[in-house]
């Protein structure tokens, strides 16, 4: 039963990514650079991006400088690995 649900609302986020024109991935942070890695390729994201990583059940904005300067108390960026959709700013 746990495999089904976590299916359903994998199902359900890529839905609401394509009705939203969201753009969904792994949030990578190296250095400088933010970007999201997707089945097509990698993305390098900007300040023009909207950014939101999925947290729970639901997705939460974070500016591009959030994503890139945010960090664990270990050092890592806080980030990085994290489920994310993103959007080219209209």
């Amino acid at each position: 039963m746990y495999v089904l649900s976590d299916h359903i609302k994998r199902t359900t986020h890529e839905i609401d990514a394509f009705l939203e024109r969201y753009t969904l991935g792994t949030l990578i942070v190296d250095g400088d650079t933010v970007s999201l890695e997707t089945k097509n390729g990698e993305i390098v994201l900007d300040e023009t991006y909207r950014i939101e990583v999925l947290g729970g059940d639901e997705y939460h904005q974070i500016t591009y400088d959030q994503a890139r300067n945010t960090m664990s108390r270990d050092g890592w960026p806080l980030y990085a690995g994290l489920e994310a959709r993103v959007k080219a700013a209209l």
